[in-house]
């Protein structure tokens, strides 16, 4: 048990013109990450591995079921998500098996189903290398000069952690390489590093780049991220974090906490805060996580 609870605690906390052209990792990461500014590329453990970074699955041995939800107040969307992680294997290959709904109300309804499969594989613990392979069928509203249509087809991610020491992590990652042209799930590459100078103090910093929609005055978004986690022992953790939105241009603030239980699992409750910009955003997500023991 001491295993899922160090697990859990270092799995770190990490709209305007367009406001459903996110990213998926930027958009729905999760309530860990959300409580962190959604920066968590280079300790992407548990869920956030098949979410923002697939290699990042066999960073830590663990197995755990996790249900999502966010709530997004300026595009009126709903994201639910559960998956199964996996990475307790004797060569530490991991797996995950995810799914998630997307609901939005701006301008019409909008929904969207995503079913992933994620491997990821170390090499000497040092490198991780991982990907996902993504169903996607999204219905978009009618308009005045265009039905409804109805987009589906399969799209992959791919990441790579390398980890030279137990207290750094480097990562990148590409989202979306088959480009459905949905601006949902846009093409984008995303980078990070976390940083462990003690072992109750995590430190997260991100960037992402990628393909905007919609926009005649651009052809693409950066975002840059960055947060902190500060475990209590086995009982929980805090989470605080902020970034710059490439899309909105608006800049956040977020904030997150956890209780564990190492026997059960955890609730995790994440919220992010537009501080400046037009079309402020809130976004609020909670999730639920069940650890396995295996024999």
């Amino acid at each position: 048990m001491a295993g899922i609870a160090a697990a859990a605690l270092f799995s770190p906390i990490w709209p305007s013109l367009c406001p459903a052209a996110f990213a998926d990792g930027v958009i729905f990461p999760g309530a860990r990450p959300l409580g962190a500014g959604g920066a968590m590329r280079a300790m992407a453990t548990g869920d956030a591995g098949p979410q923002l970074n697939p290699s990042g699955i066999s960073l830590l041995r663990t197995y755990q079921v996790e249900g999502d939800y966010q709530y997004g107040r300026t595009a009126g969307s709903n994201d639910a998500r559960v998956s199964v992680v996996d990475s307790t294997s004797e060569i530490n290959l991991g797996g995950a098996l995810d799914y998630t709904y997307h609901r939005e109300s701006e301008g019409g309804t909008q929904s969207a189903h995503v079913l992933g499969l994620s491997l990821s594989f170390p090499f000497a613990d040092k490198v991780f290398i991982g990907g996902s392979a993504k169903y996607v069928h999204l219905t978009t509203p009618a308009t005045l000069t265009t039905p409804s249509q109805t987009t589906q087809g399969f799209t992959v991610d791919a990441g790579l952690t390398v980890r030279p020491v137990r207290q750094i992590s480097v990562a990148a990652v590409g989202y979306n390489l088959n480009d459905l042209g949905i601006a949902w799930l846009p093409r984008g590459v995303g980078g990070g590093i976390a940083v462990v100078p003690t072992p109750m103090v995590l430190i997260l910093f991100d960037t992402v780049y990628e393909k905007a929609y919609r926009d005649p005055s651009r052809d693409s978004a950066t975002y840059y991220l960055g947060g902190a986690e500060f475990s209590f022992s086995s009982a929980g953790a805090v989470r605080a974090g902020g970034g710059f939105d490439g899309v909105t241009r608006n800049g956040y603030l977020t904030a997150g906490i956890s209780a564990l239980s190492a026997d059960i699992g955890a609730i995790d409750l994440g919220l992010r805060q537009d501080v400046s910009g037009s079309a402020k955003t809130t976004i609020i997500g909670v999730s639920a996580r069940l650890f396995v023991t295996t024999m």
